[in-house]
């Protein structure tokens, strides 16, 4: 049985819509640690390489569990992307791109080298229970003009201090040519639990209509 770690599930997401892919690639920004709630370290049992970016210095320990490629103890806005990519010889596809730090998820965005690279699957923070369309609404807008298409809009959990409300704070977005168009047409989604979105895609992939 596959062990996952994210808080949302988003591991179990990606590793779904990826039919369980072995040795592929992955970004984490703002990945915490290792382990603990983190949205990549399932995938090292599959045989992934992954490039973990974490300001806070107290996670760095944790990293020696990862196998291949780097942790990057430093400022997120301030890591040259390209030339990470580059030096670990990471595909101009790669698999998953999870973006969450906080308020700054889209000043990340725009450093990102999105004209050279794709991500097949990207989760990315917005809080829209907290800012509304401050930051969703221009992720939005600079993702859709690269072309990626927006799966699961408003992604939503519980909060604490929220409890017994719809929190979404996170949209799901894949590159669309890497899957087929009905599985999108089916999965597509707005204001969903994790948990139904993954069922659904389940449901769709192992018993199809």
């Amino acid at each position: 049985m596959a062990q996952f770690y994210s808080d949302a599930k988003q591991d179990k997401f990606v590793a779904t819509i990826l039919r369980q892919k072995g040795n592929g690639y992955c970004v984490d920004i703002g990945s915490c640690h290792s382990i603990v709630s983190n949205n990549t370290y399932h995938f090292q049992s599959r045989g992934w390489t992954s490039i973990s970016v974490e300001i806070e210095s107290g996670y760095n320990e944790s990293y020696s569990t990862r196998k291949s490629g780097v942790h990057l103890n430093e400022n997120a806005l301030k890591v040259d992307y390209k030339k990470v990519f580059e030096e670990y010889e990471f595909p101009k596809s790669i698999d998953y791109l999870s973006l969450d730090v906080d308020t700054l998820s889209l000043d990340v965005l725009n450093i990102l080298p999105l004209d050279e690279y794709k991500f097949k699957v990207i989760t990315i923070e917005h809080d829209g229970y907290l800012y509304g369309d401050k930051y969703r609404k221009p992720q939005r807008e600079i993702l859709t003009s690269k072309g990626y298409a927006l799966l699961c809009s408003n992604v939503y959990v519980e909060q604490p201090g929220f409890e017994g409300k719809e929190c979404p704070f996170e949209d799901w977005w894949v590159d669309p040519s890497e899957f087929k168009e009905d599985i999108l047409e089916k999965v597509k989604c707005d204001n969903k639990l994790p948990s139904h979105i993954i069922f659904n895609l389940e449901s769709y992939l192992y018993n199809p209509i």
